[in-house]
């Protein structure tokens, strides 16, 4: 018996809040995470659309119920099951989505917001990118471990900001500072790390200042 995996064509969702044209200065992709939906997540986006920003929001290829066999649907980006050819497509997806947005605001900055299993997902993708990102807002997402040296080269000239919250119950204090301390020491890299007094969801006052700051910021490189 023998396992290949073979090439297809498929058709995947990117939602798309805002205008992208040549008036667009800044592009912001959102991935969201595991278990949810871009028509839910974008929520917490669309009062954050203004002149001259977008957002994209594209989905992970991998759709379920969310419980049992019917009901709720979730999305994913990557299970254990043949995890390296799922990180493969997602840069084939990620680079179609960029080429498409790039091709209609031609004169846009790029920027990446990843929540939860996002976070991961954005990290790995930095290296392998057909643009480069001016920054990179990773939230209540774990940093993967086994980042690659592509990926680490091109993380450390993106300024990235991390939030964490205080009783998230799937990144814990102890977690948090084994992720931090294993960048500073094996990567030489050294996200921003902030906190935030909440658990595993946005804090939406927080999520508009840092894309305004991120954005302003990045204007002086």
């Amino acid at each position: 018996m023998s396992t290949r995996f073979i090439e297809t064509i498929q058709k995947q969702r990117i939602d798309c809040l805002g205008e992208l044209n040549e008036s667009t200065t800044n592009i912001w992709f959102a991935l969201h995470g595991y278990g949810q939906l871009v028509v839910y997540f974008k929520r917490h986006f669309v009062p954050l659309v203004q002149n001259g920003r977008a957002i994209i929001l594209p989905q992970g290829a991998h759709k379920f119920y969310l419980s049992g066999t019917e009901g709720r649907v979730g999305a994913s980006w990557m299970t254990k099951e043949d995890r390296l050819t799922d990180i493969d497509n997602q840069r084939l997806f990620l680079n179609e989505a960029i080429s498409w947005a790039a091709a209609e605001a031609p004169n846009a900055r790029f920027h990446m917001v990843g929540f939860s299993q996002g976070v991961a997902t954005g990290m790995r993708f930095l290296g392998y990118s057909k643009v480069s990102f001016h920054s990179l807002l990773a939230w209540a997402g774990s940093w993967p471990p086994d980042l690659d040296e592509k990926s680490r080269s091109v993380l450390a000239q993106t300024t990235m900001s991390s939030w964490f919250g205080t009783t998230d119950p799937f990144i814990g204090t102890a977690k948090r500072e084994e992720r931090v301390t294993l960048y500073k020491n094996e990567f030489d890299l050294h996200p921003e790390v902030n906190t935030y007094d909440g658990g595993h969801t946005f804090r939406s006052d927080i999520l508009a200042n840092e894309i305004n700051r991120l954005e302003n910021i990045t204007l002086k490189r």
